[in-house]
């Protein structure tokens, strides 16, 4: 970093600083008035959100980084991944796979309570698997339970429950599929689970529209939810009825702009922030402050609407990939903290021969011609902004794409209007992360898979190609771990050959943490949910 970037820099941190108050409660000092010092340990922890909420949370909506942080804290699900991407009980005492993975047996940890007192049981479970599994309650992930018995009869509407999930005792699930399917663990798992006692009543079409999902007073998670303000904080309080009970009183979790959290680090406004690889060097100029650094599980990409007929040709989109040049994106705009992307699964895993599209804009120019490319088309990329990188990559494609011969014009959206965007397909392409595709090869299934189109699923490209669903349903039944892994590097070849995504990186997760909190773990990538955070306490409390 040269000495102007380092003073330009270092005056706009001066003058965010002047201004950071107005983002909600900043950090107190633990057992002052005001942070509910007198729960469980006590203190008041005060993170950065990368975004603003889209405010429903819950299992119901569709994925969203920030929202899922928040739901970290305030629910629980029977396994979650742990910042090694392993799959950890958590509501779950134990689990078992049968031998050709078509029996998945879970079984609850004793005395689990709602934080109302209400006990958590098996009855929980089966109410939250078939509210997910059933699209008239508009869920978002209810193609996960594809492979589960009975579920195409709720699809079709001729049943009302699944068959295959049943309730044999208060302490355990069974889950029976058709096929083996032995990603569906590391699906279904972590699905965050919902109190019957509150929600079973609600008819299952006006189920997502319920309150509950704007304002969940009644959770099972170390914390308990009191208010959203919007553009302000997420409020949450300590669980008293957890299992295990959070050290903390309370935490405020606080959307705002990458440049507005590293002033708020600095000032000790925020106790933890990921944060940019240009921020980096100030960041490290805080004593109060150290950073965790981990690869992410997931990616940056541009997903591309492939029910435009423009964008069809798989021609067209590699071409978009050798016009950036994305190697020169990572060590600009990132510093080197990311690995390029070339494909939907996890790079350390991902075979070592897939074509790196190395920037080459003559080539670019020549497949777009060849696939009969109108200069005179006009595309939007659209994108959430307040992040330094991604705002950054958004006007490099532009240009990089312009000097092709693609026009491309900016859109900024809020997080509350992408669920529209997507179930109305208007969008040409979108920028967006996250992910998490080291915990099973097969977690790509779900935005590459012809059935998954959105709603249904993750693939909000609506990109479809039926070998590679062969593969990847093979991959998954298959018991032999070596030939499955055979196939998924099978399937990683099809993915970047097709490009059905314009993949951008794979960020390093930058995530900058005040001395005074203990515990904190990094979870991988920015838009990655929280792990243990009832083990989160403060010195001096």
């Amino acid at each position: 970093m040269n000495r102007l970037t380092r003073f330009g820099l270092g005056l706009g941190i001066a003058l965010v600083l002047a201004i950071t108050g107005c983002t909600g409660p900043a950090t107190e000092t633990p057992g002052a008035p005001g942070t509910g010092s007198t729960q469980s340990g006590g203190g008041t922890v005060n993170i950065y959100l990368y975004q603003e909420p889209a405010g429903v949370f819950g299992p119901l909506a569709p994925a969203s980084g920030p929202d899922g942080q928040v739901n970290s804290l305030i629910f629980q699900s029977l396994l979650g991944a742990d910042p090694n991407f392993e799959l950890q009980p958590i509501l779950a005492d134990s689990y078992d796979i049968s031998p050709d993975a078509k029996t998945f047996t879970f079984k609850l940890k004793p005395d689990l309570k709602w934080n109302d007192g209400t006990p958590l049981t098996s009855a929980d479970v089966l109410f939250t698997y078939n509210a997910v599994a059933n699209p008239k309650a508009k869920s978002a992930s209810a193609s996960l339970f594809s492979s589960v018995v009975g579920a195409k009869e709720v699809t079709d509407g001729k049943a009302e429950t699944v068959s295959g999930i049943t309730a044999p005792d208060p302490q355990t699930v069974v889950v029976k599929t058709t096929i083996p399917n032995f990603g569906l663990l590391a699906q279904i798992g972590p699905i965050l689970i919902l109190p019957d006692h509150v929600l079973g009543d609600i008819p299952i079409g006006e189920l997502y529209d319920n309150e509950y999902f704007r304002k969940p007073e009644v959770t099972s998670g170390p914390f308990k939810f009191v208010e959203y303000k919007t553009s302000q904080y997420v409020h949450v309080v300590a669980n008293e009825n957890a299992t295990p009970k959070p050290k903390l009183a309370e935490v405020y979790l606080k959307p705002m702009t990458s440049d507005v959290a590293t002033a708020a680090l600095g000032n000790g406004e925020l106790d933890v922030a990921t944060v940019s690889p240009l921020d980096l060097e100030t960041i490290q100029g805080f004593d109060q402050v150290k950073v965790q650094e981990k690869l992410g599980a997931g990616f940056v990409r541009l997903g591309i609407n492939q029910s435009r007929d423009y964008f069809k040709d798989e021609r067209v989109r590699q071409a978009f990939l050798y016009a950036v040049n994305r190697s020169e994106l990572v060590d600009k705009v990132l510093l080197g903290k990311a690995v390029v992307q070339n494909s939907d699964f996890y790079t350390p895993r991902a075979p070592k021969d897939l074509n790196d599209y190395a920037y080459d804009p003559a080539k670019a120019k020549q497949l777009l011609a060849d696939a009969g490319w109108d200069p005179g088309q006009e595309i939007d990329l659209m994108w959430v902004p307040g992040q330094r990188d991604r705002d950054s990559s958004a006007t490099i494609v532009q240009s990089q794409l312009k000097e092709v011969g693609v026009n491309v014009k900016l859109r900024q959206v809020q997080p509350s209007e992408i669920a529209k965007i997507y179930g109305d397909k208007d969008f040409d392409m979108v920028l967006y992360g996250g992910g998490n595709y080291a915990i099973s090869s097969d977690n790509v299934s779900v935005i590459t898979a012809c059935d998954k189109h959105y709603p249904n699923g993750g693939n909000i490209n609506y990109f479809c190609d039926p070998e590679l669903d062969k593969i990847m349903k093979e991959a998954n039944g298959t018991v032999d771990e070596t030939k499955r892994d055979e196939l998924y590097a099978q399937a990683a070849k099809i993915s970047n050959e097709k490009a059905d995504l314009f993949w951008l990186y794979s960020p390093m997760g930058l995530w900058a943490v005040n001395n005074r909190l203990q515990g904190f773990q990094a979870p991988g990538s920015q838009e990655v949910n929280f792990w243990d955070p009832a083990s989160w306490s403060v010195t001096g409390s």
